[in-house]
């Protein structure tokens, strides 16, 4: 079955259900709590910062800030991840704002200490403007001094450590992923498949193509210049490591 695309294919609720074992497998589940200490460490944050987590998903990331004692606003559209975010929130008792909330509209002017786009959830807009928009309006949404980091796939990281396909098993699917250059390494583009494991009734159950846009660090700077901020870093991992050739991953931390 094909995931029918939406106009804006990341809209789609079906897609992020349907997909969630890929998502938040129980590895990155577990490094959680690595990932916020390294956050805290590496934008220099302070106890009972404010914190904008955007595209927050089921909201991991939020959680952790909160049980640390930040003050965390989560955002995401897609509605069945948001309630489980709060589900969770409530049953720990923490008190996190979790809102509905399209990145291209929601701006709270100087709201925030720090602002968070992690995993993989920056450029998913067909329009490049649409870009400069949502980090035009997380920069209005910081206070002064404030720092906004994406974490994402560079083009060096891509070209470094491109895979045509890849394979493996979890929760009964054998899933598939397939990747390929578009564009002028302006996109990266998947196919994301989940076939059966059961060999008695075999076949693809679930498949769906998307693309999003690749920046390399040149273009990620200018980027977060036109859209307000003072200064642009670049790190190859939370521990601080150099972007360089042997990144695996592009951290921009961007300061208003």
């Amino acid at each position: 079955m094909l995931i029918e695309d939406y106009e804006n294919w990341f809209k789609n609720p079906d897609f992020w259900v349907k997909y969630r074992p890929l998502m938040f497998d129980p590895d990155r589940m577990e490094d959680t709590g690595i990932d916020v200490s390294g956050l805290i460490k590496l934008a220099g944050l302070k106890d009972e910062m404010d914190i904008l987590d955007l595209c927050c998903g089921e909201g991991r990331h939020s959680l952790e800030f909160a049980r640390r004692g930040f003050h965390v606003t989560g955002i995401d559209i897609t509605e069945p991840y948001l309630e489980q975010a709060e589900k969770s929130a409530k049953d720990e008792e923490l008190d996190i704002t979790f809102l509905r909330r399209d990145v291209r509209e929601y701006v709270q002017e100087d709201g925030f200490d720090f602002a968070m786009n992690y995993f993989s959830s920056f450029g998913y807009f067909d329009d490049p403007e649409d870009d400069l928009l949502f980090c035009s309006n997380t920069c209005r949404s910081l206070k002064a001094g404030g720092s906004f980091l994406i974490d994402t796939i560079g083009k060096e990281t891509a070209a470094l450590h491109f895979k045509e396909t890849e394979w493996f098993e979890r929760d009964g699917y054998c899933i598939m992923l397939e990747y390929s250059i578009t564009d002028g390494w302006t996109h990266i583009e998947n196919r994301w498949l989940f076939i059966s494991a059961d060999h008695e009734n075999p076949g693809i159950l679930h498949e769906t193509k998307f693309k999003h846009r690749l920046y390399s660090a040149v273009e990620m700077a200018e980027l977060l210049t036109k859209a307000g901020f003072s200064e642009v870093r670049f790190f190859g991992g939370l521990d601080g490591r150099p972007y360089d050739h042997k990144a695996k991953r592009m951290l921009t931390l961007a300061i208003k």
